[in-house]
């Protein structure tokens, strides 16, 4: 007998039974044991190690009724499509934001016609997602998260929701989309895969790599990389063509000098700790700054380095020339901290959304922009995925400690095709300081290859003349 059992296959043999080597005896139950993704493994693999299985541990939906009314898929989502039905209808799509990802996922579940939970990083997204599956199926998705339950045959959920909830309708699904998948290796939030029985997985994503490489994580619990699109490749033909521009700045002098006076205190510290403590790091600095008294001012001093890089008086100066730059046009001004958000709206007169921005303002300026009542707007680390702005063509860069992954999703808001406007993204970037390290790795990626580049002077005679 073969169960689902919270979250996991329980297999009803007698220990002495031959069995894969991927299950495991469980004292507890008196029964073998092994995670619910394996149980179409299990089943092929039956016949080879003489078990007659008795399955009952899929309890799939049916798929409800669908009114598809979907666009026909280009060739490169076609392509993309074939590629995740060859492998087994299991693997990763990557292809740019904006080059289409949901139409791929809505057309296999039209044309599979199975019971789907599609998993989203963010309620914002959440809710993106059911509003397009009401309008490309003809069916309204039940919601499982934001204080709502609703468990049906096509159910929006987010990663978290999905960690909680999937040990009790793991067996329910056919086919498991994984929206923003490079989301999905996390500590905890991988887990959700591992209870899930559904056969067909789709992973979709722009950036797969992770800061912590465990990317790897996802051939096991979605499948491999099945179909490839750089942003390059895209450029012009379904995404709008672009151009970036670098701004050097400098800190003010009494900046550079309050600036270079933290830096010596900082790395004199960590010489003098590490000569006396050679494996001392910075997490240890962080965990001593709890009792010491040197650790929590050199510490302070720290804070205050990237204050000063992120809050500089000139990237104020130069949000202002872009801005008188593009007098008609939308812009996202990117921070790397709520504070400096919160500056250039006051500076400029303009909303700000932060990670503390509740829903309520955040729709209200969201619509605002894409009804055009808002022109421009700050925004630290919200705007970074699944945002559909198809008339934001122009972006500031002020700031950002998340590396190339942070890069590639921020050009991605300006990519949407809209007619044959270009897109340009100002990158402001302070020099003497850590921003020119963190511009020069970012500058390694296909997406800032592709892009043309501008100096400051280039942008405005374009714009000007």
């Amino acid at each position: 007998m073969l169960s689902f059992d919270r979250g996991s296959l329980r297999l009803d043999a007698p220990r002495t039974a031959r069995v894969p080597p991927y299950l495991a005896w469980d004292d507890r139950v008196g029964a073998w044991r092994t995670e619910a993704m394996h149980h179409a493994r299990l089943c092929e693999d039956a016949a080879r190690y003489h078990l007659s299985l008795t399955d009952q541990a899929g309890r799939f939906f049916e798929c409800p009724p669908l009114r598809p009314a979907l666009p026909p898929l280009r060739p490169d989502q076609e392509a993309a499509v074939l590629a995740w039905e060859q492998a087994g209808r299991r693997g990763v799509i990557v292809k740019p934001t904006g080059t289409g990802k949901t139409e791929i996922a809505l057309s296999i579940i039209a044309r599979h016609r199975v019971s789907a939970l599609v998993v989203a990083p963010l309620r914002d997204l959440m809710y993106q997602w059911q509003r397009r599956i009401r309008q490309g199926l003809g069916f309204d998705a039940g919601v499982l998260g934001d204080g709502r339950r609703e468990i049906w045959p096509i159910t929006v959920t987010t990663y978290d929701s999905a960690y909680i909830h999937m040990k009790e309708m793991g067996n329910r699904y056919r086919l498991v989309v994984f929206d923003e998948a490079h989301h999905l290796p996390g500590a905890t939030l991988h887990e959700s895969a591992l209870d899930a029985l559904a056969p067909m997985r789709l992973g979709l994503t722009a950036t797969p790599e992770r800061a912590d490489r465990r990317e790897g994580m996802l051939d096991d619990l979605i499948g491999p990389v099945v179909f490839r699109e750089e942003i390059a490749a895209a450029k012009g033909r379904t995404l709008a063509d672009y151009s970036l521009v670098r701004v050097p700045i400098h800190l003010a002098p009494e900046e550079q000098e309050e600036f270079d006076g933290l830096s010596r205190r900082v790395r004199a510290y960590l010489i003098e700790r590490r000569r006396e403590e050679p494996g001392f790091e910075w997490t240890d600095l962080t965990r001593r700054s709890r009792t010491d008294t040197e650790a929590r001012e050199v510490l302070r001093a720290y804070r205050r380095k990237l204050a000063l890089i992120h809050r500089s008086a000139e990237k104020l100066r130069v949000v202002e020339d872009i801005l008188r730059l593009h007098p008609t046009d939308q812009c996202v001004i990117f921070t790397a901290s709520n504070r400096m958000a919160l500056e250039v709206s006051a500076r400029f007169l303009i909303p700000a959304l932060t990670a503390h921005s509740d829903k309520r303002e955040r729709n209200a300026v969201l619509d605002g922009f894409a009804a055009g009542t808002v022109r421009a707007l700050a925004a630290c680390e919200v705007l970074n995925e699944g945002w559909d702005a198809p008339a934001l063509k122009v972006g500031i860069v002020l700031g950002g400690e998340k590396g190339v992954k942070e890069a590639v999703q921020r050009i991605g808001r300006l990519l949407r095709r809209s007619g044959d406007r270009s897109a340009r993204l100002y990158e402001v970037v302070l020099q003497e300081t850590p921003d020119v390290t963190r511009a020069r790795r970012r500058g390694r990626s296909g997406a800032y290859k592709a892009a043309a580049r501008l100096s400051l002077g280039q942008a405005q005679q374009l714009d000007l003349f």
